[in-house]
């Protein structure tokens, strides 16, 4: 029962639970990549929030409904986002799914890339064989994963409106903050697969150096 408790908990708050995990973890670790996902999932929740006081002002009926008062069955921040007296919250776009469906892609579309790099030039076609097998393993966990994030359809906590915007926000934003971050570097910054650091630099950009010895 505590097991299940434990999960059920788990899923239920699994945007805080990927926020703060990314966050220590990466903190505590030294994991770079992990920390700016955090921070990805920051701009994530800040661009919802943006995006639903646009549409509640402009679809009122659409983006709100009407929920108990007091209720606290789908939340995820503590409270219930909206007017308190009229009993009716802002659901369009989902801060669940937007935010589950980024960390999603994020980590799908980056081993995507990452098994899609050419390799360097002279490198070993194991290890090259060996780097796109573990994206592919780190895709197909991804597809479950969302496939699990998919199943907040059936909670009773989404709505058709704010699951389908929730999930093309989170996957526009995921995608588009993985180039925003690979700008900045040869995509080191944001492989959470850590692959890149272990591939030897490219023959034509940097000269690896050489010990020639005697036979023996």
């Amino acid at each position: 029962m505590r097991m299940r408790e434990f999960l059920l908990g788990s899923y239920h708050d699994l945007p805080n639970v990927l926020f703060v995990g990314s966050l220590i973890l990466g903190s505590i670790m030294g994991y770079l990549p992990l920390v700016w996902v955090s921070l990805g999932l920051i701009i994530n929740g800040a661009s919802v929030a943006l995006l639903q006081g646009l549409l509640s002002l402009v679809f009122p009926t659409w983006a709100q409904v009407s929920v108990a008062s007091g209720s606290t069955a789908c939340e995820i921040l503590g409270s219930v986002v909206g007017t308190a007296s009229t009993g009716t919250t802002v659901v369009a776009p989902s801060h669940w799914l937007s935010a589950a469906t980024f960390f999603a892609m994020f980590s799908i579309y980056n081993s995507i890339r990452i098994a899609l790099k050419p390799p360097a030039r002279g490198a070993s076609s194991e290890k090259v064989d060996a780097r796109r097998a573990f994206s592919l393993s780190v895709l197909v966990i991804g597809v479950v994963f969302l496939a699990l994030i998919m199943a907040r359809g059936f909670s009773g906590c989404e709505t058709w409106l704010g699951g389908i915007s929730g999930v093309l926000v989170g996957s526009g934003l995921g995608i588009g903050y993985w180039h925003l971050l690979d700008a900045c570097g040869t995509g080191a910054i944001p492989d959470v697969l850590q692959v890149v650091h272990s591939l030897p630099p490219p023959a034509d950009v940097e000269n690896v150096p050489v010990i020639c010895t005697p036979p023996p």
